[in-house]
């Protein structure tokens, strides 16, 4: 049995993992952090989760998340992750990263689009999470660094065409949008109903991850 915590799980991706987790019999939720609902029922937070899972949430605490757990999930908002994966790294977790910070393996790429890194010694470690591509090195590695979701609606379906032969790299174009839910679960003016319904609009956008060996695929 693998013991899985997950951290920021009552956001919209965390809540997510939470539940898919929660359907694996391989699997046992050892945890699940939450600043803002810290001592309420993960099933008081989500009521569609209830009787399927009653841990209470609490506050992220390292050495108590890697006492209860074998991988954690960090799905939390980009530059927290690269804090905390260190710390749980050294107390023997395995870690999944949901934000940006451990997709790149250029430090200055991410930076041009984020924030300065601050664990640049553990981006040459971390595995590009497509799983569908990048599973043996998945299955062995200690830090993961999910790909968002972009880069996996484009990826799935170009690698195996990439890898026959069949596309010439240059002439790829990606035309590509997002739900209102991939601005996370904080209110604001910009996602609320009459400010998106029947409309979209373009954002700035920010380099996406691609498979650290591209021309291997």
């Amino acid at each position: 049995m693998i013991r899985a915590a997950v951290a920021g799980g009552t956001g919209y991706a965390g809540a997510e993992i939470v539940r898919i987790l929660s359907g694996h019999p391989e699997v046992e939720i050892a945890a699940v952090t939450s600043r803002q609902f810290a001592g309420q029922r993960f099933d008081q937070v989500f009521p569609a989760m209830a009787g399927r899972v009653t841990t209470v949430c609490e506050e992220m605490n390292e050495d108590r998340i890697c006492a209860a757990a074998d991988v954690v999930f960090l799905a939390l908002p980009h530059k927290l992750p690269m804090a905390i994966a260190p710390g749980l790294l050294k107390r023997g977790c395995r870690v999944i990263d949901l934000s940006a910070d451990f997709r790149f393996r250029d430090a200055a790429v991410y930076e041009s689009a984020y924030q300065p890194h601050a664990a640049k010694d553990l981006l040459a470690e971390a595995v590009y999470g497509l799983s569908e591509v990048y599973t043996d090195e998945i299955r062995n590695a200690r830090l993961v660094g999910n790909p968002g979701c972009y880069p996996t609606s484009v990826l799935l379906p170009l690698v195996p065409l990439v890898r026959a032969g069949l596309l010439d790299l240059e002439s790829i174009v990606a035309d590509s949008k997002s739900g209102v839910s991939g601005a996370g679960r904080s209110p604001s003016l910009a996602v609320h109903f009459c400010e998106v319904t029947e409309s979209f609009k373009a954002t700035r956008s920010r380099p996406t991850a691609t498979p650290r060996r591209w021309k291997r695929c």
